[in-house]
């Protein structure tokens, strides 16, 4: 089973961030002009706070639904106009809600939307397993594992059953809104060495979930190839 695209993306984004936190560490005139834009966003929310926040949660569910967005960037924002607690509540609903919406507009629209946000190969190979192979345990780490979009399109499209998948996309948004505010707050107080180190435990993280889902499906296809190859004998 070859290493899904989306779950290279996630790996860049955390590395973009990286190199982004770094660069403000040593520029100035990029620390000046971050201050800029956090006081004109903290000034506009103090302006529009409910709609601020509206504003706030669509894009934290965009982020659960889209491939190519990611609400990462929001992060540092919402933590210097609301805190870290606040800002963990908003990111942790947006997700929930788009995971929701993506499993629901997939279970409803099937093919005709997924053929417009994945590629044909590894979809398939994840629709075929997760369709025969939905153990518990293995979703949530296939949802742990490839955070947010895909699991939810790829379980809508098999109907897996959404009583049991709900608590999944809840205790699934836990892990990764704690690091991503935690890794926003860090940001803010420019503590490199931490924020590295939170990054860093991220990535981890995600590489081995990742690859004990691998040895899961692996494990499961080649148990299925075997009972097929005994079958055909008999």
């Amino acid at each position: 089973m070859t290493h899904h695209p989306l779950h290279f993306r996630r790996i860049w984004i955390l590395v973009i961030v990286l190199v982004a936190a770094f660069a403000l560490a040593r520029s100035e005139t990029l620390q000046h002009a971050l201050g800029d834009v956090l006081d004109a966003a903290e000034e506009l929310m103090h302006d529009y706070p409910r709609s601020g926040m509206l504003l706030f949660l669509v894009l934290a569910g965009f982020s659960a639904m889209l491939t190519f967005f990611s609400s990462t960037a929001l992060v540092p924002i919402g933590v210097y106009v609301w805190g870290p607690t606040t800002t963990m509540l908003l990111v942790w609903l947006g997700g929930c809600i788009g995971g929701t919406a993506g499993y629901w507009a997939s279970r409803t629209l099937g093919r005709r939307i997924v053929d417009h946000l994945y590629p044909d190969g590894p979809f398939r190979r994840y629709e075929k397993f997760f369709s025969t192979q939905a153990r518990w345990r293995t979703v949530l780490l296939f949802r742990v594992a490839l955070q947010s979009e895909l699991p939810s399109y790829v379980l809508g499209l098999v109907k897996y059953p959404f009583r049991r998948y709900l608590p999944m996309i809840l205790l699934a948004e836990i892990p990764y809104v704690i690091v991503v505010v935690y890794l926003g707050e860090t940001f803010l107080k420019r503590n490199v060495a931490l924020f590295v180190g939170v990054l860093l435990l991220a990535v981890s993280l995600t590489v081995l979930a990742f690859r004990m889902l691998k040895k899961e499906m692996e494990a499961a296809e080649a148990a299925e190839a075997k009972a097929m190859a005994g079958a055909a004998s008999t």
